[in-house]
């Protein structure tokens, strides 16, 4: 699933960040407003979801309600003024939640796949950031990511292949300029 840009993936986890507290923090403010919406794309999911599916998206659901707590215990304003990159890639959050349920699926388990390999290959182990790694590192995440995944799978033969890399590009576009904000 992968495969379909691996240039923009490589740009993603090559990225030179710097993580200067200030910067840091900046990032994090940022990130409120787009795990909000994440939230709301999430809720519209989980409406949606056929019975077997439901358990894992709740668990999705229950980790982001956690980011947003956490996010929040930072000091983070959520009334702060968003970005025009945050502002971008929340648009297309909205734009992917008009989809059939199929396909927000498969985005909700790239989306957190992408993030988590950008977060893996950029965030040190240490610092204030430790407590957020921890959680999205644990066993009980992977576990519920490895159910995601699974569920993305049986979702694929449903799906059209070029648009779902059209969309896959997408997220990826936005992964890279989300975490340029740390250049």
């Amino acid at each position: 699933m992968l495969a379909c840009c691996p240039q923009a993936w490589e740009v993603l986890k090559g990225l030179p960040i710097r993580f200067d507290p200030g910067r840091f923090r900046f990032w994090l403010e940022q990130d409120y407003p787009f795990v909000e919406a994440l939230y709301r794309y999430q809720v519209g999911l989980l409406q949606e979801a056929p019975q077997a599916h439901r358990f894992p998206l709740v668990q999705i659901l229950l980790a982001t309600v956690e980011e947003l707590d956490w996010l929040l215990a930072q000091g983070v304003d959520p009334k702060a003024p968003v970005h025009p990159v945050r502002q971008e890639y929340i648009a297309l959050l909205q734009e992917m939640g008009t989809l059939p349920y199929p396909y927000r699926l498969v985005f909700l388990y790239f989306l957190n796949r992408f993030f988590l390999e950008a977060w893996s290959a950029h965030v040190p182990e240490e610092g204030p950031w430790e407590e957020l790694s921890q959680h999205w590192m644990a066993p009980e995440f992977q576990a519920v990511l490895y159910d995601l995944e699974v569920l993305a799978q049986g979702q694929l033969p449903l799906l059209d292949r070029a648009r779902l890399a059209r969309y896959l590009e997408r997220i990826l576009e936005m992964e890279v300029k989300t975490w340029s904000l740390l250049l």
